[in-house]
């Protein structure tokens, strides 16, 4: 007799392999998808960074190496940056109020306590801005003159206040063992001079860069991300 069709055995048993392969894909295929997302995410931030610098300079006369302005780096976010006197004023918080499409609620302190803080990472920060986009710069209040390298430590999160609020990791100088790679929705970043550059570094002495011990995983993984 001739089969017509498939038996409730059949279709069952291939239900059943369908399940177990997309039990098995789906979290990886997640997983890479909201890993490409976070370095879209955080390559966008890193080119506004770097053009507001450069812009700022152009237009005001300072970049991220002319911050003077340390107590009113991000507060409060209300405040009018130019003043009675129209002249910006050199803090982080006016360059980018002045240069990039910031939302003013969602700015402000940062640290433990903040309830605008996204957390993780940027815990250890002072200030936070957050961008129309969504994504957040979290940065010291180191970020004066006085600091003779004129260096800001910074971190910038890909997704605001949504989880998992945690710094990328590589585990490896590239990136390639995949079960060592974390790529989250923060990462580790240095404002000097005009640029934006990826990881946490220190300025030698004839201008260059090094790494900052400390985080050279973090460095490698912004690294990595900017290099996609």
């Amino acid at each position: 007799m001739k089969k017509n069709g498939f038996t409730l055995a059949e279709v069952l048993i291939t239900l059943a392999i369908i399940g177990v392969v997309a039990t098995i894909t789906l979290p990886s295929l997640m997983s890479n998808t909201q890993e490409q997302q976070s370095i879209t995410a955080f390559r966008k931030a890193m080119n506004t960074l770097n053009e507001v610098a450069q812009m700022n300079a152009a237009v005001d006369g300072f970049d991220y190496g002319g911050i003077t302005n340390a107590v009113q780096n991000g507060l409060p976010a209300s405040r009018d940056v130019y003043g009675n006197t129209g002249v910006l004023e050199q803090s982080v918080w006016g360059m980018m109020y002045s240069k990039a499409q910031v939302d003013v609620t969602k700015s402000g302190a940062a640290g433990a306590a903040s309830t605008i803080s996204p957390g993780g990472d940027c815990e250890s920060m002072q200030y936070v801005i957050a961008f129309r986009d969504g994504t957040m710069l979290c940065y010291a209040n180191t970020a004066t003159n006085g600091n003779a390298l004129g260096i800001i430590n910074a971190v910038v999160d890909t997704n605001g206040k949504k989880a998992p609020n945690s710094v990328s990791t590589c585990g490896d100088i590239n990136c390639a063992n995949k079960g060592n790679k974390a790529i989250r929705d923060q990462f580790r970043i240095t404002l000097y001079n005009s640029m934006a550059i990826p990881g946490r570094v220190t300025i030698t002495p004839n201008g260059g860069f090094t790494d900052d011990g400390g985080s050279r995983d973090q460095n490698n993984a912004a690294r990595w991300a900017m290099s996609k």
